[in-house]
């Protein structure tokens, strides 16, 4: 059952515990990445080990994003949550205890260490976005969903743009303060997340197995206006991932150094979070579907003006309107996944979500480099703007139920799989 509450704020009730979660977790997990990778290369000096600590803890997310969103939908979200956190939890008391109480690791052993704490790590991400997408709208009324989700993806972007710097700002002290602190933060997410109302999975829900594990595919089948927000999205990451090439952009076109280089990544997070806030206070009441294919156009339009600036401060003010436009995509696609998909699927639609956002970003920054190698960067730039405008144009004349989307907090009768049965809500059972 929904949380029932005549008004939403967000520094009361369930919603508080759960964005206590969002924030914690998420600060703690940049924290922790901070301090592993460049514990990392000063134990083995390679830039060869720093690719492959991001394929350790992304090929586990990517292999098990499908049996988390299937777990997180048999189990009560909340305590799921609660064990995936004491998963990082353990991994940087780990680390901790290693440096403080075995100073002497051979560097061999080290290495494998923190490679061990990344898999772990990785392996947690998996979770992420089943638990986000199942855990906000069982504590949150239907009406408010979109303002909450505004809130917990500011909250978050907030946490990613702060977390490098403070992770960088502890390590200078030392890398046990750095683990130190993300295990506090893991804990606090624990904490949290044991005190949410266990909105639970009933004990006959559907066993665990194949068809059971790709019901989420189906929904997004099924569904022509979640299969178009979700496209729409990954075209966008695909082939506007301007962002991929910020290193080379501040240095042969901007010729800025490493310090404005770091303003232009953090720019878009500015952007977003700015305007995570305001959507917080004001969220996308009307025509949410048209809102979502122009945000989409602009994004690509930014990103055309981006490859076009020769100037550092224009360049930080288009970044900022691309992580905007972004938020507000973000926005009204989490609303949508959230309300149009049934409360028993939430988690195995939010993992074929997380697994469209995690393999688009990837091969997305991969493409930019590939196309910015055989064309140049400007024109890779301007390719990937201008073709993200033209494939949001064909991907809402082909999916036009998307267009049609009005009010979010008024959609229609969530759509089911024939061969996927309504869980029951009677006899439920919480995970230990």
């Amino acid at each position: 059952m929904h949380a029932q509450s005549a008004s939403f704020s967000p520094w009361r009730g369930p919603f508080l515990r759960v964005w206590l979660i969002r924030a914690c977790s998420t600060l703690g997990g940049q924290v922790l990445a901070f301090a592993l990778t460049l514990r990392l290369y000063e134990a083995s000096g390679s830039a060869l080990d720093l690719g492959l600590i991001g394929l350790v803890q992304f090929l586990p997310s990517l292999a098990l994003a499908i049996p988390a969103g299937q777990l997180v939908d048999r189990f009560a979200p909340a305590r799921v949550a609660a064990c995936v956190q004491s998963m990082n939890a353990l991994a940087a008391a780990t680390l901790l205890v290693a440096v403080l109480f075995m100073p002497a690791v051979p560097e061999g052993s080290l290495t494998m260490l923190l490679f061990a704490a990344a898999l772990a790590t990785g392996a947690t991400r998996a979770f992420e976005h089943p638990v986000n997408t199942a855990l906000l709208p069982s504590v949150v009324p239907d009406h408010y969903v979109a303002r909450a989700v505004a809130w917990t993806t500011s909250i978050a972007k907030m946490a990613t743009l702060v977390g490098p710097i403070l992770g960088g700002v502890l390590y200078a002290l030392s890398p046990a303060v750095d683990y130190g602190v993300a295990c506090t933060l893991f804990l606090f997410a624990i904490f949290a997340a044991r005190s949410v109302p266990a909105v639970v999975r009933p004990a006959d829900a559907p066993p665990l197995d194949l068809k059971s594990a790709f019901a989420g595919f189906s929904i997004i089948w099924r569904d022509r206006v979640l299969g178009g927000a979700m496209v729409l999205d990954m075209v966008a990451v695909l082939l506007g991932g301007a962002t991929a090439l910020l290193p080379v952009f501040a240095k042969e076109v901007l010729h800025v150094g490493a310090a404005e280089l770091g303003m232009l990544r953090a720019a878009p997070a500015v952007g977003a979070v700015l305007t995570g806030l305001w959507l917080a206070r004001r969220p996308v009441e009307r025509h949410a579907g048209r809102a979502l294919i122009v945000t989409t156009m602009i994004f690509g339009m930014l990103t055309c003006g981006f490859g076009l600036t020769q100037s550092f401060i224009p360049a930080c003010a288009l970044l900022c309107g691309i992580g905007a436009a972004d938020m507000i995509s973000i926005h009204i696609r989490s609303a949508l996944v959230q309300l149009r998909t049934p409360p028993d699927l939430r988690g195995r639609v939010g993992a074929v979500n997380g697994l469209f956002i995690s393999s688009s970003n990837q091969i997305g920054a991969f493409e930019s480099g590939v196309t910015a190698y055989w064309l140049g960067l400007v024109p890779a730039i301007l390719l990937g703007g201008g073709a993200t405008i033209a494939a949001t144009l064909a991907i809402a004349r082909v999916f036009a139920p998307l267009r049609q989307v009005d009010r979010l907090a008024a959609m229609p009768d969530k759509v089911r799989p024939a061969n996927v049965p309504a869980a029951s809500t009677i006899g439920a059972t919480p995970l230990a």
